[in-house]
């Protein structure tokens, strides 16, 4: 008798696994590509997607597979060194039989939900219940809750910013009011395509998701409308902040400006007497052989100034 000897792939350590009756739920932290040999021998996964889960990002996006759905979606994070909010992403693998989630360890909120049911024995005995539609719903529920603490932190910088844009050097100001507008935009890249993509999810599960859960995957669509919401207000906000910041600025330079030409004006006829009195015709100048030239001509230019400073403060130039 023959004996066919099959390669097996042991389990990589920065897979980690929870096994019910009903599915198979693994948490993988940083894909490597021994993790997606893994993936493929056991799952038998579409190369195509499994070369989606390397570290780089991709557009978010969901795709049906014959046995499974893939899913790509990003959810923001707030990078405290830079100061910066950014994209994280999440590759969800789903079926009946099995949940998978891989991403860069970026999201507290993922790696807290998984080592709650990994630790704790309650929750633990309550995902006996549960099917991989019903982990999937509170993950994600958890994700969108997570991003409200960060509009918050938004909020109060915009309220911070009304206050910087009036009492702050305009310098401050304005590098705070572009950071902030950059955090809202990638902010917005991130959430963007979630909408769609749940409600692609509804369709697609159409046929094995309980009547039941269809209410709770609509909540997490409510909460991608409220997220944006939100966002489009704050984008509104710190454009017209913005825009008082550049009116500002700009009337400040026209004040600048406004005292420049003023000077100018007022030190022209100055200017132009001195270049008359200054020509080379000596017999034909006025007061040039007169013992107090000098003061005469100090004082018509004096009288000329004086003349043109009254001009311009009649007509509240001044």
């Amino acid at each position: 008798m023959e004996i066919i000897l099959i390669n097996t792939i042991k389990m990589p350590n920065n897979i980690k696994e929870i096994k019910t009756k009903k599915f198979v739920w693994l948490d993988i932290t940083g894909a490597t590509q021994d993790n997606l040999k893994y993936l493929k021998q056991e799952f038998g996964f579409d190369s195509a997607d499994l070369g989606d889960c390397l570290p780089t990002k991709q557009r978010q996006k969901i795709h049906q597979r014959t046995d499974y759905l893939f899913m790509i979606l990003q959810f923001p994070y707030f990078n405290r060194e830079a100061k910066t909010i950014e994209a994280a992403e999440v590759d969800i693998f789903i079926s009946k039989k099995f949940f998978i989630t891989i991403h860069e360890d970026e999201l507290n909120p993922l790696i807290d939900f998984f080592q709650m049911y990994q630790s704790d024995q309650i929750m633990r005995s309550q995902l006996s219940n549960e099917t991989a539609l019903d982990i999937m719903h509170k993950l994600l529920n958890k994700l969108y809750l997570y991003c409200y603490p960060i509009l918050n932190h938004i909020n109060l910088d915009i309220n911070q910013i009304e206050y910087d844009v009036l009492e702050q050097p305009e310098e401050k100001a304005i590098m705070n009011i572009l950071m902030i507008k950059r955090n809202i935009v990638n902010f917005q890249k991130t959430m963007q395509s979630h909408r769609g993509i749940l409600q692609k999810f509804l369709e697609i599960t159409f046929d094995w998701r309980p009547r039941k859960m269809d209410n709770d995957y609509n909540v997490l669509i409510t909460h991608t409308k409220d997220i944006w919401d939100y966002l489009t207000n704050f984008k509104d906000t710190i454009n017209a902040l913005h825009e008082t910041q550049a009116s500002m600025i700009s009337l400040k330079i026209n004040e600048i400006m406004k005292t420049l030409t003023i000077f100018s004006v007022i030190v022209f006829p100055l200017t132009l007497l001195a270049a008359i009195f200054g020509m080379n015709t000596m017999n034909a100048m006025p007061f040039a052989n007169s013992q107090y030239d000098f003061w005469y001509i100090m004082g018509i230019m004096l009288m000329g100034a004086v003349i043109m400073f009254g001009f311009f403060k009649k007509k509240r130039w001044l």
